[in-house]
């Protein structure tokens, strides 16, 4: 058997769970003898033969499968440059918005509404690492319920820490930056920065919990820990209190059960294909979301 070797920079990969998508994808393809995708180079290794399956056929079966070859960042200099221009159209107009809805005040100048939004853009990344959990738990809601327990009860745990810790402004501050510094990254991990992609944490194996009771994984789940996670924890420390800790990754959680939930019900019905400009509009919203945060920070000192 001749076999040909094909290397291809690749987009859509948000985390390391999607190497093992694109593998799947490809070597359920006639003719691929391996498949090997490496999510901090954004790019894929194919072993094939030649005589059976061709390269267009391939790339075809990525394209399908909803992580098109090209450039394995958000699509090219134009794309880029567009992409910077709404994200700073969003940084200018996302907090002027939330301030006519007239949202709940969490802490200083944060709001439920904006921690809400968090959670609801940065659900993409979740559903990336750790949505497979949820299609083989025979029950979605009850999963995402354990989910939003178990935030809400290490909500009140950060933010009961926090009425222990003498903070000034300069504390809160600090913890405001890199709340929005650990967003901001996550955002650029999903555009593709190459140097951002190599700290990525392997959360693929924790991720692949089976079957057991949807509450109970949920709850588990819930525990793992995570850039978005890890940010909202510091912001509930900084709310000073174990109610409003609880209030704000009640707030987050929420938001990430939305796409969780629609992803469990509608992410079949919709074409692979179309995957990349979803994530096209959730990393330009998630990297907006964290510059609000950071400037936040940076406004307190």
């Amino acid at each position: 058997m001749t076999t040909t070797v094909l290397e291809l920079n690749v987009s859509g990969m948000i985390c390391r769970a999607c190497e093992d998508a694109i593998a799947d994808a490809l070597l359920h393809t006639r003719g691929v003898v391996s498949a090997q995708a490496h999510y901090w180079r954004g790019r894929v290794t194919i072993t094939y033969d030649p005589n059976i399956v061709t390269e267009d056929t391939l790339r075809q079966v990525l394209t399908n499968a909803g992580y098109p070859p090209g450039t394995h960042g958000m699509g090219g200099v134009v794309v880029d440059g567009i992409c910077l221009a709404l994200v700073g159209v969003l940084y200018w107009g996302l907090p002027k918005l939330l301030a006519l809805v007239k949202v709940p005040a969490l802490a200083d100048n944060a709001s439920l509404g904006l921690v809400f939004l968090v959670g609801l853009l940065t659900s993409t990344h979740c559903i990336g690492m750790c949505g497979g959990i949820m299609l083989t738990q025979k029950n979605a809601v009850a999963y995402n319920a354990g989910r939003l327990l178990s935030y809400t009860v290490v909500g009140a745990v950060f933010g009961a820490i926090g009425t222990v810790i003498t903070y000034d402004t300069q504390f809160k501050s600090m913890l405001f930056t890199i709340c929005g510094g650990l967003v901001v990254i996550i955002g650029l991990m999903m555009w593709g920065v190459p140097f951002l992609r190599q700290i990525s944490p392997e959360l693929t194996k924790p991720c692949r919990f089976k079957g057991g009771r949807p509450l109970v994984i949920g709850l588990l789940t819930g525990l793992m820990p995570c850039g978005a996670l890890a940010s909202m924890w510091l912001f509930a420390a900084a709310s000073g209190s174990a109610a409003k800790g609880a209030e704000s990754m009640f707030a987050f959680g929420l938001g990430t059960c939305v796409f969780m939930l629609a992803f469990g019900a509608f992410g079949a019905l919709v074409p692979a294909k179309y995957n990349k400009y979803i994530l096209k509009v959730s990393t330009v919203l998630i990297v907006s979301l964290g510059l609000i945060l950071l400037s936040m920070g940076i406004r307190m000192i």
